[in-house]
């Protein structure tokens, strides 16, 4: 019986062929619009040997991301972060732009598998559950603790700092996925951009001025 790779499995010729076509398919057509056969005609295989090492589609998807978030998306995100939380900063301000600075930088090192995440984090709860379990958790707590220090020096305003944290993600993340994804070839003024969602950060987050 056939089962998923795991993440220190060695993979055969086929497999390799099979996971770097997927990655590929899934990254422009998204899960639900690639078939399994044109993964085999991307990979220059039949479509039973897809079914060979993967019982379905999904367990093709999960097979590639899982040793992906294990061998690749979470070492590199912890490397990466990890000196991003771990540095004393002056200003909340000084905080975001490393932050945002190294979140780009990332993503557009791995494009392809961040596309694929993108796209199916929303729909799949075991994907879901990896990546929070696996990636995020580790660095949430070193990201929680710098809001709240900046919130005990009056930089940031006094809500809970997991709302803080959400603000800031999804505010970044609107501006990655259109600068990176949507349209990578618009005419971008990427200092200007950079400056206006810093300045729309620490002016929404500010504690602003006592009544």
């Amino acid at each position: 019986m056939s089962r998923r790779p795991r993440a220190n499995d060695t993979l055969t010729e086929a497999q390799k062929k099979i996971v770097e076509a997927a990655v590929n398919a899934f990254a422009e057509q998204g899960f639900a619009g690639t078939a399994t056969k044109d993964i085999a005609r991307r990979a220059g295989v039949a479509e039973a040997t897809i079914f060979k090492y993967f019982p379905s589609k999904r367990e093709l998807l999960l097979g590639v991301l899982g040793p992906a978030i294990e061998q690749l998306v979470g070492p590199a995100m912890t490397r990466s972060m990890d000196p991003v939380l771990s540095a004393t900063y002056p200003s909340f301000e000084a905080f975001l732009r490393a932050l945002l600075a190294e979140r780009v930088a990332f993503v557009r090192a791995h494009p392809r598998l961040v596309r694929i995440l993108a796209q199916e984090l929303p729909f799949d709860a075991e994907l879901r559950m990896g990546i929070l379990r696996r990636v995020y958790a580790p660095l949430l707590a070193k990201g929680l603790a710098l809001i709240e220090r900046f919130q005990q020096e009056g930089q940031v305003v006094d809500w809970p700092a997991p709302l803080v944290v959400r603000c800031i993600a999804s505010t970044f993340m609107g501006y990655i996925v259109h600068r990176v994804f949507i349209a990578p070839d618009a005419a971008w003024d990427d200092q200007a951009e950079v400056d206006r969602i810093i300045t729309f950060l620490v002016r929404g987050l500010s504690p602003g001025q006592p009544a």
